[in-house]
C-alpha cells in the first residue's frame, strides 16, 4: 500500500440524549492498495479509530445515540456553542430532563388514541 498525505478534518457531533454539542479532530489518510481499492484510515490522537459516523459515544452522558453535522456546519451557526446543549432550557432544567417526558407523553397519547379507536369500532359495529 502506498502512503499519501493525511488531511485534518474536524467533525461536529450532537448527542441526541443530552443534546451536548462537541467537535473532534481527525487525520484522514486516503490511499489505494496494490489492487486499486480505495483505503481510508481515520486517526485521532495518534491512534487508528473507526470513522466518525461509527461507534461514537457522548463524552457527557456516555450515550451512543449521536449524530454528526456536515463539516463546517458549526462555523455557519454561531448560536450553537461547543460543550453546551444545543437547545436553551429554563433555569435549573436541562433539555435531557425535558425530552424524555415529551416523548413519553406523545407515545402515551398515541397509544390512548389507538386503543380508543379500537374500542369505539368494536362497540359501534354491534
Amino acid at each position: 500500500m502506498r502512503e499519501e498525505v493525511g488531511t485534518r478534518e474536524a467533525w461536529p457531533f450532537e448527542c441526541l440524549h443530552c443534546l451536548l454539542v462537541w467537535e473532534e479532530e481527525y487525520v484522514v489518510h486516503r490511499t489505494r492498495d496494490e489492487q486499486g481499492v480505495d483505503v481510508v484510515v481515520w486517526i485521532r490522537g495518534d491512534v487508528a479509530v473507526e470513522p466518525p459516523w461509527s461507534g461514537t459515544t457522548c463524552p457527557g452522558c456516555g450515550c451512543g445515540t449521536v449524530t454528526t453535522f456536515p463539516t463546517g456546519y458549526l462555523a455557519h451557526h454561531p448560536e450553537i456553542t461547543l460543550g453546551r446543549p444545543a437547545l436553551d432550557a429554563p433555569a435549573g432544567e436541562t433539555p435531557a430532563r425535558r425530552a424524555p417526558f415529551a416523548s413519553h407523553a406523545l407515545l402515551t397519547l398515541a397509544l390512548l388514541l389507538l386503543t380508543g379507536a379500537g374500542l369505539y369500532e368494536r362497540l359501534h359495529v354491534r
